[in-house]
């Protein structure tokens, strides 16, 4: 209820005429999907964010001299099929996944908490930020959505997407170039990517915080897009830790090509740990095609997951329909199927919604929602 309070309050100040390019926004969306996994019993429920994170949100700008526009971005997550709880969908404090399957009710982790600068040179931001990584979910055309395979997939060890462990940061400095010709550059970096600073730590210690940054170029022509993204996280180290702080990176591509009758969109990802032998690799192939007020969406996602050799490799499919009930209502319906190999327990339907799935096993989802932007 605090949260709710200070968010009307806030759209309130806003709305003030100093403030007067606000914007208070939001997405509410509610799904009834049928979850079947093997060996456990099929069950019809209702979740939040079918298709897309429901949130609120006050967006306010102000033009100074100069032609520089100073900005600020206030968004939460909402749960809006619970009553009771203090969390939903998104990302913790410390910056991992929260479940947008089994969270309370009312506002919950903040999307994005940011105050930026834009001119000629870009945009300057800094706070609790989307990252660039997290932009590169455009090439899922059901990114974000609990009926994604590519986003049941990420949210395991990768770095980059929609629902990876680096999707938003805390503590964080942002950049956007310009347009140049077509190509963007995007620039993220995290001054304690586990919330925490050496503010205060003695000299002599060997604690070291957790930082993390993610660099990105975007290339657009005509019907053709396509963006690379690096990732590097460090993991903190304790001061009594003998071992040396634990480096992943990534590096992750995506494409799109709209033929007019039809939107294609591939991805690959792979992801390499400093102290493993192990690498792991992501891809998905995807499609929208769109008719009247409609559209159906095909996408396929992969997981080769080389751990010591084990078959911990993941799989899945989702066929979906989507109808335009209006410019900011959307019907969706939608089968979605994962799959996973010998040795994986970590893959089901749903943002991992089935708990406890034997290795080797699969699951399925038929869900239907709606989905109300404002």
């Amino acid at each position: 209820m605090q949260k709710k309070i200070i968010v009307l309050a806030l759209a309130a100040v806003f709305a003030a005429p100093a403030f007067a390019d606000t914007t208070v926004y939001g997405v509410v969306d509610a799904v009834a999907a049928n979850i079947s996994a093997s060996g456990t019993k099929s069950d019809l429920s209702v979740h939040t964010g079918g298709l897309a994170g429901s949130r609120l949100g006050v967006k306010s700008s102000e033009d100074l001299t100069g032609g520089i526009k100073a900005s600020v971005v206030l968004e939460y997550s909402l749960d809006v099929v619970n009553a009771a709880g203090t969390t939903a969908a998104g990302t913790s404090a410390t910056g991992g996944a929260t479940s947008a399957v089994s969270n309370g009710s009312g506002l919950g982790a903040a999307r994005q908490q940011l105050v930026s600068l834009g001119g000629d040179f870009g945009t300057v931001a800094a706070g609790y930020l989307q990252t660039t990584g997290y932009d590169f979910s455009r090439f899922d055309p059901t990114s974000g959505s609990l009926i994604s395979p590519l986003h049941n997939i990420t949210k395991t060890v990768f770095l980059v997407g929609n629902n990876a462990s680096l999707k938003r940061l805390p503590r964080a400095l942002g950049y956007t170039s310009p347009d140049m010709g077509g190509v963007t550059v995007g620039v993220n970096y995290s001054t304690g990517a586990d919330g925490t600073t050496n503010i205060g730590v003695a000299e002599s210690s060997t604690a070291d915080k957790s930082t993390a940054y993610l660099v990105s170029a975007n290339y657009t022509a005509g019907s053709l897009g396509v963006a690379v993204v690096y990732a590097n996280k460090t993991a903190a180290v304790a001061a009594a830790a003998t071992a040396a702080a634990v480096k992943t990176t990534e590096t992750a591509l995506g494409v799109s090509y709209d033929l007019g009758m039809a939107k294609l969109f591939a991805t690959y990802q792979t992801n390499k740990v400093d102290t493993a032998t192990d690498s792991n690799s992501v891809m998905s192939v995807s499609a929208s095609a769109p008719f009247a007020s409609s559209s159906v969406v095909l996408t396929y996602a992969k997981a080769t997951m080389t751990a010591a050799g084990t078959d911990k490799d993941a799989s899945g499919y989702t066929v979906a329909y989507l109808n335009s009930l209006s410019k900011t209502t959307t019907f969706y319906a939608a089968y979605s199927a994962m799959s996973q190999g010998s040795a994986s327990t970590g893959y089901s339907v749903a943002n991992d919604a089935v708990s406890g799935l034997a290795a080797g096993t699969g699951s399925s989802m038929v869900a239907a929602g709606l989905n109300k932007k404002f």
